[in-house]
């Protein structure tokens, strides 16, 4: 026999397991640590792009306002308004935006330009302005030494939480030629003044202080000048002031809501000067109903179609459906409870079993039991800062009355243009409401995501009046979006008559 030979039985021993495993342990620790590293890189990066983002909003809407405005006691109130979700504290804003909250602070102060001498950098009376530290001193060879305003602006993260700090800075130019600048406009001898919550009264006062007597001042309501019902008997606008101080009278318009109040001052020359707003708030009275309600049975949808104007208050919260079928006691409508917009759908109601007839009389009468529909609308409560239910109610509409449904539109055609598809159809064949007295008031759209069906109502895109301002009739349609996130979509169209009964879809397309 030949030798004996030792056999190698392969594998590893338990030590080189462990070194391995304790490598592969460093090594993933690392990985780990630099994953955790990038995604507090990624977290910050996005929390500074979105500072940044504020800060140039910030900075614009600054660029907006008066010169007068641009002062460090008012001009976080002033910016306020124009930057959605901020409360203003002092001179900062609190400002909440998707998961970041920041606080906003925000500086203004002048500057003099020496290319035109240096002036005696007395400020205008009553201003609330303030020289930029690096103001140098000068003579009094300039006799308007307020050129221009640094605006600065500090985005930080709010409530104690770390991150970065972003500041951003810009400078705004007074303007070659400026008439009498408003320097403040208040309800009393406080400046600056105060955005007003008016409860109760007919008339307001304001103030008027301006940096130099004005040939005339014109006070604006939302931009425009008043109508002559907001003016008092006896008073006119513009009005030649006095002096540098001086009133006008706003007589409240009878519909609730937010107004912004403006003065303008302007010289002989009709050269215009920085003007000052207030935003003055009308609650006086519940929320007034809107004035018209239209309801009636849908075929295409089997429910009610409920619409109405809105109220002439600009303070409704949002609107309250109910309806009273037969002698049953009121109900609110399913779904219709807290209505944002100016209509909603019953998918609840029972039918009111249409004839067989292919026509209905003029006027149409009721099918069966009346099923009435009425809209109330909620505004806030001052002493609470609850909704309120308001006690008016709108006028009530049937939607049991008779009606058939008008015909389908006829050769539905759609046609891509840079990203936009345009929807063509034409008017179905007279008479295209079988019932007298009744035509086609709208066109209704649809889309729905290629490979899914269609939902009636959940699939409806658009109402499209039958009929524009001019008077011509409508029969197109352009969707600006026909791809959301990348899906194509079917579209169809159909024929809405003047009781909101609708009828079937016309062909479809696909976009």
């Amino acid at each position: 026999m030949g030798p004996c030979r030792l056999q190698d039985d392969g594998g590893f021993t338990l030590i080189e397991v462990l070194v391995a495993a304790a490598i592969l342990v460093s090594g993933l620790l690392a990985v780990f640590g630099m994953l955790a590293v990038a995604s507090h890189d990624s977290s910050t990066n996005r929390q500074r792009q979105a500072e940044t983002s504020l800060a140039r909003e910030v900075l614009e809407n600054a660029r907006s306002l008066g010169y007068a405005q641009l002062v460090p006691g008012t001009i976080a109130t002033a910016l306020a308004p124009n930057i959605p979700g901020s409360v203003v504290s002092g001179s900062t804003l609190s400002v909440n935006r998707s998961i970041y909250s920041f606080r906003v602070s925000v500086s203004a102060c002048s500057l003099d330009n020496p290319d035109d001498g240096y002036g005696s950098h007395a400020l205008p009376p009553n201003s609330g302005g303030s020289w930029c530290p690096d103001v140098a001193a000068g003579g009094t060879t300039d006799t308007n030494p307020d050129d221009y305003k640094r605006v600065s602006v500090t985005v930080t993260p709010a409530g104690g939480q770390t991150g970065p700090k972003v500041q951003e800075t810009v400078l705004i130019y007074a303007g070659p030629t400026r008439g009498p600048a408003i320097s403040c406009l208040s309800v009393n001898a406080t400046c600056p003044g105060a955005n007003q919550l008016i409860t109760s009264g007919n008339s307001l006062t304001f103030n008027v202080t301006s940096t130099s007597q004005a040939a005339a001042i014109q006070w604006l309501v939302n931009g425009n000048p008043p109508p002559a019902a907001q003016i008092p008997v006896g008073a006119v606008d513009p009005y030649v002031p006095t002096g540098i101080s001086s009133q006008f009278t706003w007589a409240y318009p009878p519909a609730d809501g937010s107004y912004t109040i403006a003065a303008a001052g302007y010289d002989a020359n009709g050269n215009g000067g920085t003007r000052s707003t207030l935003q003055a708030t009308l609650n006086r009275h519940t929320a007034m109903p809107p004035a018209s309600v239209n309801a009636g049975w849908n075929d295409q949808i089997n429910g009610v179609d409920v619409q109405w104007v809105p109220s002439v208050d600009q303070d409704v919260l949002y609107y309250r459906v109910y309806h009273k079928y037969g002698n049953n006691a009121p109900a609110v409508v399913a779904g219709c409870a807290q209505v944002s917009g100016t209509s909603c759908t019953d998918l609840s109601a029972p039918s009111p079993h249409p004839p067989a007839a292919p026509a209905c009389a003029n006027p149409p009468q009721t099918y069966s039991q009346p099923n009435l529909y009425w809209v109330v609308g909620f505004d806030t409560d001052p002493a609470t800062g609850l909704p309120r239910e308001s006690p008016q109610q709108s006028p009530k509409a049937d939607a049991n009355l008779c009606d058939h449904a008008p015909s389908a539109p006829l050769g539905l055609m759609g046609s891509l243009s840079n990203g936009a598809l345009t929807l063509d159809w034409h008017v179905p064949a007279s008479p295209a409401d079988p019932d007298p007295g009744d035509s086609i008031q709208a066109w209704r759209i649809y889309r729905w995501s290629s490979g899914q069906n269609a939902q009636f109502p959940g699939s409806r895109l658009q109402l499209v009046g039958a009929v524009d301002s001019s008077g011509s009739g409508v029969t197109s349609f352009t969707d600006h979006s026909p791809d959301p996130g990348g899906v194509a979509q079917n579209y169809c169209v159909t024929s809405v008559d003047s009781h909101l009964d609708e009828s079937a879809c016309s062909n479809g397309v696909s976009g």
